[in-house]
């Protein structure tokens, strides 16, 4: 065992040197927070009811976030904690290598572009708080050590950074190309991005992009939804729009060959439905208006 590691096993130990019934269960939810499908919720939310704009962004700065995450991972191939110790307590047991900590990563990517974009102390605050908390309950439940979460936030951190610097030069050039060659755009980026580096987790990545991106422009052109409505209507766009996001994931993987390359296909389906399919049904169906502009 290596110092690193040592040191690392002794942080994680001494952390769960304050477990008690009570924050067994708190802890225990920041699995939840920084797994896949509290995003595939959370996203949709924001982008058909909250800040349509925003949604997009998010996606994008998540999804690639997620690839990074992957390739470090695979580049590292490290053990968590309780692999290397199962008198650890660890009650997700979470497979796939550690460093560095996806859920860190994915928290600082998430909340701390959010706080970006919104600008206020509030959400600052917010971002700060999630970050931390996620970071140390990976600790907690035995699935990471101090230095794959400390990893994982300082991705997040340059993730975030070059996005914002990125995002605004990039979107305004794409934005002056034609509807084909943004939907082409969508569909050979993500494909390059999965050909360098292919697992079944970038095959997901990939799939979502390209369904997503591909679905939006065609949106932008010919549906133009607005998010805000009334909170009844909103209710109702949230349940449909996630009743088929749910049905997509979970009944196209019963049917489809447990392969990376159906799993592109499945979420794909799913992405292309949040951009364009449910933006359709919510306007054909009088739950959303259409915008003039």
């Amino acid at each position: 065992m290596n110092d690193l590691v040592t040191w690392g096993l002794e942080i994680v130990r001494w952390i769960q040197t304050f477990r008690n019934p009570l924050l067994d269960p708190i802890m225990g939810t920041t699995y939840y927070l920084g797994a896949e499908d509290f995003f595939i919720l959370f996203l949709p939310l924001i982008f058909w009811c909250l800040h349509k704009s925003l949604g997009i962004r998010l996606s994008a700065v998540l999804i690639f976030s997620n690839y990074v995450n992957v390739i470090f991972k695979d580049f590292f191939a490290a053990s968590r904690p309780w692999q290397v110790d199962s008198k650890l307590y660890a009650p997700f047991k979470t497979e796939g290598f550690g460093i560095p900590s996806g859920h860190a990563q994915g928290a600082v990517s998430f909340w701390g572009y959010i706080a970006t974009q919104l600008k206020t102390r509030w959400w600052w605050a917010l971002a700060i708080f999630m970050s931390l908390f996620i970071g140390i309950g990976r600790m907690y439940v035995g699935d990471h050590f101090p230095q794959d979460v400390l990893l994982g936030w300082a991705l997040g951190i340059v993730i975030i950074a070059v996005y914002a610097w990125l995002q605004p030069r990039a979107g305004q050039w794409i934005s002056q190309q034609s509807m084909t060659t943004q939907i082409a755009l969508a569909i050979v980026v993500p494909l390059v991005l999965v050909l360098l580096h292919f697992t079944a987790d970038t095959a997901k990545s990939a799939g979502v992009l390209i369904g997503l991106f591909a679905g939006l422009p065609i949106e932008e052109k010919f549906i133009r939804f607005i998010e805000r409505t009334d909170w009844v209507k909103q209710i109702i766009k949230f349940a449909i729009g996630t009743a088929v996001i749910l049905a997509l994931r979970f009944g196209l993987k019963a049917i489809f060959p447990e392969q990376p390359l159906f799993d592109m296909i499945r979420y794909a389906a799913m992405g292309l439905w949040a951009s364009l399919g449910a933006p359709w049904v919510f306007v054909k169906a009088r739950l959303a208006v259409k915008s003039e502009q």
